[in-house]
């Protein structure tokens, strides 16, 4: 097959440039030792890009301008070559509509309340005065670049001031979620495969430092597998086979996600991940 990989803008990588650059080389090697002629651009060359030749087109871009360009300059197609695709990469970009995608698919997530400048769109529980503090915000204009993107609220007075920063800033869309203590789980896998990895979030690299909000894991017991099913489900509504996502475990093994995101940097397990994200690929 003709391959094309599609690389991620330092912007959308921060504090992990290296790894998502580590991973997407290492699909490439992987596809290329198979026998597949692999061509990689940066997202910055996607929009005016020829995508005839080629017979998949694997991508870790982000850039939401550039996407919406291809998506909309592109036939059916074109665009079926896409892995992830065009489509579920945007949703991605917008955790209000991870979030609600969720609630559709009837996946475990914490009780949430989605908001567009000062006026409520949806709230999970019906009545918006069920959601307070502690909760989180999170920008859902886009992917989360920096660390004021996604606040920790323990009190009001601390939702009234990350609320009136992220208006400063012009943010549209937005999404407070209801803090759950538990273990904080990050979690790896390829739908359509039997891959599936997790690790505690303490054990690995921090994007923004958010994870010690949850503290040292107590070890409380899960069904991984249960995980891996909920994560998939929303994989294929979204046509997002290569994920990534955080999870949150109660001490009675009840489980909740709590975040899913588009080809991560699988940092924790690149080798393995990288042979099941070229087979995906060439499904």
């Amino acid at each position: 097959m003709n391959i094309l990989g599609i690389s991620r803008g330092l912007m959308f990588s921060p504090n992990l440039a290296g790894n998502d650059a580590a991973i997407f080389m290492a699909v490439s090697d992987e596809l290329s030792a198979q026998g597949h002629i692999v061509q990689t651009i940066h997202e910055d060359e996607m929009v005016a890009f020829d995508y005839t030749p080629y017979d998949r087109v694997f991508t870790m871009a982000r850039d939401i301008f550039a996407l919406v360009s291809l998506e909309q300059s592109t036939d059916e197609d074109t665009q079926a070559k896409f892995i992830n695709s065009i489509r579920g990469i945007l949703t991605c970009t917008n955790k209000a509509a991870v979030a609600a995608d969720m609630m559709e698919s009837g996946i475990p997530q914490p009780e949430f309340m989605i908001g567009e400048k000062r006026n409520i769109l949806i709230c999970s529980t019906g009545n918006k005065n069920d959601i307070c503090p502690p909760v989180w915000l999170k920008n859902c204009d886009g992917s989360a670049t920096c660390a004021n993107d996604i606040v920790f609220c323990p009190t009001k007075k601390d939702f009234d001031t990350a609320f009136q920063k992220l208006e400063k800033r012009n943010v549209n869309l937005w999404i407070v979620q209801k803090h759950l203590q538990g273990d904080l789980v990050k979690f790896y896998g390829v739908e359509g495969t039997d891959f599936f990895h997790w690790n505690y979030a303490s054990r690995g690299h921090s994007k923004f430092g958010l994870e010690k909000v949850n503290g040292k894991e107590k070890g409380f017991s899960f069904d991984a597998k249960r995980i891996k099913y909920y994560a998939d489900l929303i994989a294929k509504k979204i046509n997002v086979p290569i994920y990534g996502g955080d999870v949150i475990i109660g001490e009675d093994g009840q489980f909740w996600l709590i975040d899913f995101n588009d080809f991560p940097s699988f940092s924790i397990c690149t080798e393995e991940a990288a042979k099941y994200i070229a087979k995906r690929i060439i499904q």
